[in-house]
């Protein structure tokens, strides 16, 4: 492959991350980065560090980089910044989506209909872009893909863990039918419905993961207080 058919880095690595082939909190080696690639390790900082712009990889104090771990606050609020971003959205979405539009989307969420939950996170992230798109707000459309990018590893927790995948769908056909109807505010409940959702099951998740983690390093405390009483 000619070096100018290459895709971007930044474009591997955040497509990489948003598919949850890198997870959160992940090192993300330079040198390591650079070998796969067949790159040196400069365009790899240099993307590295546009990533870290978009709030996807974080520095850490030593100068290493991860990928972008969110605390339960920082879903909370992401979650909630989508759920008001996209229901802005929604009468620009109805007003411009011509018939054509309509029936492309009906299509579109026909065949997610029953797919596995990998494929059908992948056609997810691709309906609320085209949502994005019909809107035609620009600045609102960009910063509600920022958002989805930076939850998206997340959101598939919520369809292949939580089960969130069924309920979800039948929102996305609900979506369409407003659009059809020309019912902005029935589309704008919808998609802050959707979000608060996920949102809520999300924040259940962790707080019974983290329970579970506090319970576990107070047992193997025990388990070495035993220990050392015994021996």
């Amino acid at each position: 492959m000619e070096a100018s058919a290459r895709p971007p880095i930044a474009d591997v690595l955040r497509e990489a991350i948003r598919q949850g082939l890198l997870l959160p909190g992940q090192p993300l080696i330079q040198a390591t980065i650079a070998e796969a690639m067949g790159v040196s390790r400069i365009p790899v900082r240099e993307a590295l560090h546009t990533l870290a712009a978009e709030g996807v990889v974080t520095f850490g104090d030593d100068g290493g980089a991860r990928v972008t771990a969110l605390t339960p606050a920082e879903v909370d609020e992401l979650w909630t910044l989508r759920a008001l971003v996209e229901a802005e959205m929604a009468p620009g979405v109805v007003l411009n989506a011509t018939d054509r539009d309509v029936e492309r989307l009906r299509e579109l969420v026909a065949a997610m209909d029953d797919l596995d939950p990998t494929t059908w996170s992948e056609r997810n992230y691709a309906l609320h872009l085209e949502f994005y798109r019909l809107s035609g707000l620009r600045h609102f459309a960009d910063t509600a893909e920022r958002v989805l990018n930076l939850i998206e590893p997340y959101s598939r927790v919520a369809v292949s863990v939580l089960g969130e995948q069924s309920e979800a769908q039948a929102e996305h056909h609900q979506m369409v039918d407003a659009i059809a109807a020309r019912d902005g505010d029935a589309l704008s409940d919808l998609l802050r419905h959707h979000s608060h959702r996920a949102r809520q099951a999300l924040l259940e998740y962790a707080s019974e993961r983290d329970g579970a983690a506090e319970r576990e390093t107070a047992a193997e405390a025990a388990r070495a207080l035993a220990r050392h009483l015994g021996g």
